[in-house]
């Protein structure tokens, strides 16, 4: 043991004493450590989203988004009205919700909120009283707000749980004021934590009724699978109105906008595999082409260390050892950067450490095995070949 330890440290001083001969070894370990850390970073926690709870159902829901285009508002809020009540008629339709919040399509606001004096900030969902009926969302306590809530002088409000965790940590926040921007708000409920896609973060959040008309209606169907039949009968009843300036931009269930929505990151994930991909090969040959230059270059060390009793074993022992020392000076530096984007919270703490570990065992990998062929190699040469030479 302590053989090995004395033999470490003579490692680090032969690298530090060939500096030069090192320095572009060491760059391209470095550059490769942070990019990989950042690659990793910025997927692994998108793709452990993928395995946690939306937090609502989705495959019974239909999605209609329409356009009023240059109609005035007070005329957008008597249609966007009509056009509810004429979809609720529809016997294929179970439930109409009005809605300016999108599943899958991360359309909400972040909002400041203020109880007890205290200010934070959470993402604001409008939506109204059918919402949580049409996509499940469970609540945890209270009720949902109603239409009979809109006259109140506060607002009604329905808190996600992860939100009244974090600004109620002691006892219920049902029946609580607090503001939304300078507006107060009654908490009447909190429902499970929801996401807004399938990627995105679990991020606080509160439902509040509609501030204006609905331009998107979220719609409870058991005949999602036929598209044929539920996209013509909504047409059909949208056109009814009669009004030419009424556009549907979205007319489709909410299990193909999660595909579609899906695409985005696939395309993403195929990129950054192809940029990884390139990354690899052309460090792997990299560090072959160094690594091999340098041994070549040490012939007459590895032929004198022969002579001296060194076997085989040993000489590849030493220069395994010796590629594992230098992976990590080289990375030394993108650790401590990595660290920094820890400390400053650009990443989340948990894929973080795991994109350092990640990032480090497999450049230890890479190094080893770009570095085992030479340094068998050189292990073989004979002796008297390699003094003569030099």
């Amino acid at each position: 043991e302590r053989r090995k330890q004395l033999m470490i440290l003579h490692l680090f001083k032969m690298i530090m004493n060939r500096k030069k001969a090192n320095f572009f070894l060491l760059l391209q370990l470095f550059v490769t450590f942070t990019a990989l850390f950042l690659c990793l970073g910025l997927n692994l926690k998108k793709l452990g989203n993928y395995f946690r709870p939306l937090g609502y159902q989705y495959e019974d829901s239909w999605l209609v988004v329409l356009d009023f285009q240059h109609l005035p508002e007070e005329k957008k809020l008597e249609f966007s009205r009509l056009i509810q009540q004429k979809l609720q008629a529809v016997k294929e339709i179970e439930l109409v919700s009005a809605t300016q919040v999108i599943p899958f399509q991360q359309l909400c606001n972040e909002e400041k909120i203020t109880y007890n004096k205290q200010t934070s900030k959470a993402l604001g969902f409008e939506v109204d009283e059918n919402y949580s009926t049409v996509l499940g969302i469970k609540l945890v306590e209270g009720r949902w707000f109603t239409a009979k809530d809109y006259v109140l002088n506060a607002i009604p409000v329905v808190l996600t749980e992860d939100l009244a965790e974090r600004d109620f940590k002691q006892g219920s926040p049902i029946g609580k004021t607090i503001l939304i921007g300078d507006r107060p708000a009654l908490i009447v409920g909190v429902s499970e934590a929801v996401r807004e896609n399938t990627g995105a973060d679990l991020n606080p959040g509160f439902f509040i009724p509609l501030k204006t008309a609905a331009t998107s209606y979220l719609l409870k169907s058991k005949n999602t699978d036929n598209f044929q039949l539920l996209e013509d009968q909504i047409r059909k009843t949208i056109n009814s109105v009669g009004i030419s300036e009424i556009l549907i931009r979205q007319n489709i269930s909410l299990t193909l906008v999660k595909k579609y929505a899906q695409k985005t990151d696939y395309i993403q994930l195929s990129i950054t595999l192809l940029v990884f991909a390139f990354l690899l090969i052309n460090v792997f040959l990299g560090i072959s082409g160094v690594f091999s230059y340098n041994l070549s270059k040490r012939k007459a060390e590895v032929g004198l260390r022969v002579t001296m009793g060194a076997s085989p074993a040993d000489i590849l022992q030493q220069f395994l050892l010796e590629s594992i020392v230098l992976t990590t000076l080289g990375i030394l530096p993108g650790l401590l950067i990595a660290i920094q984007m820890l400390i400053m919270q650009y990443l989340d703490a948990y894929y973080g450490t795991l994109s350092i570990l990640g990032a480090a065992l497999f450049l230890y990998l890479l190094m080893l095995s770009c570095a085992f062929y030479p340094s068998l190699k050189a292990a073989r040469l004979n002796p008297s070949d390699a003094l003569h030479e030099e």
